[in-house]
């Protein structure tokens, strides 16, 4: 009988060794205000003592590995566009939607702030100023949501609308076609969002939305999303990502030193962690390293040098 208590107290032991030893692994799409703000949670725990993986695939992709345990994690759940995935997941049981990361995301029309000042503050405004603007709205490639809603609008005739079109194109595209226009301060209007970079280099405004715009103009939230045993197996990191949140201006910098200028995510996240500790203190209340130490004082001990 003490053999056989004596081996189960080493299969527990052996079996919490192996469970501690589990990366988490972050399911990351590939949009380069998730990919630093992924760097900056996993460069936390690593220094916390967890090992940690990400991979680099779509959100249904991502929500499917939730399932299957092929991934814990996930920081860009967005509300509403990824709801019709995740609620239902979250209403069977399967994942748990542990926080809001980041409540200041939007998206809508955008102008120069020259042409907003000029009046154009709203939907409304366009159709009016319609030849300053060659009838057209620059917006994403055929296919994309913004692309799709206001092709909606559009057929629907919100707004005046009916006799606009878009120019399609790639992101890349179109932010060089915003460039342009401003740089001659000429009139332009285009699908903006935040947070993304554009925020960080130009001067612009996001218009009004009136009655038929509601599904393109809006205000979103990203969540924080884990598989259904990640509060069991990692307690304490379950606790941090809890607390972790952010604002669009800093994710906005985020995206525009990483996705515009092309620092490495891994420096963007060290940087700005090793500059804002009282804001990593703050996520970090009550947690406790792999090792059962107070968080905040390894990660102090680690960047308290590097600022």
């Amino acid at each position: 009988m003490k053999k056989i208590i004596l081996s189960l107290i080493a299969f527990v032991l052996l079996s919490s060794a192996a469970h501690a030893a589990q990366p988490i692994r972050f399911g990351v799409p590939p949009w380069p205000g998730v990919t630093v703000k992924t760097a900056v949670v996993t460069q936390i725990l690593e220094t916390l003592g967890y090992e940690t993986k990400q991979l680099e695939v779509g959100p249904a992709i991502i929500y499917n590995g939730m399932i299957n345990d092929e991934v814990e994690v996930m920081l860009a759940a967005w509300d509403p566009h990824h709801n019709d995935m995740v609620d239902p997941l979250v209403e069977a049981g399967k994942i748990d939607k542990i926080g809001t990361n980041q409540d200041t995301s939007i998206a809508s029309l955008c102008v120069p702030d020259y042409v907003w000042n000029a009046g154009v503050k709203s939907f409304n405004d366009l159709d009016p100023n319609a030849d300053k603007f060659n009838n057209t709205i620059y917006n994403l490639e055929a296919g994309s949501g913004m692309n799709t809603e206001m092709e909606k609008i559009m057929n629907k005739d919100v707004a005046g609308l009916k006799d606009w079109e878009q120019m399609e194109s790639t992101l890349a595209a179109m932010m060089a076609d915003v460039g342009a226009h401003i740089k001659r301060k000429e009139w332009i209007v285009f699908g903006c969002w935040a947070p993304h970079w554009m925020n960080a280099i130009y001067d612009i405004k996001y218009l009004e939305g009136v009655p038929g715009t509601e599904k393109f103009v809006n205000q979103s939230y990203i969540n924080t999303v884990v598989n259904k045993e990640f509060s069991k197996q990692f307690p304490e990191v379950y606790k941090f990502l809890q607390n972790f949140r952010i604002s669009a201006e800093t994710e906005n910098e985020w995206i525009y030193s990483f996705g515009y200028k092309k620092i490495a995510p891994e420096k963007v996240s060290q940087d700005w962690i090793a500059a804002n500790l009282d804001t990593v203190a703050v996520w970090l209340e009550g947690v406790k390293d792999a090792k059962g130490k107070p968080a905040m004082e390894i990660i102090r001990a680690e960047f308290k040098n590097q600022k």
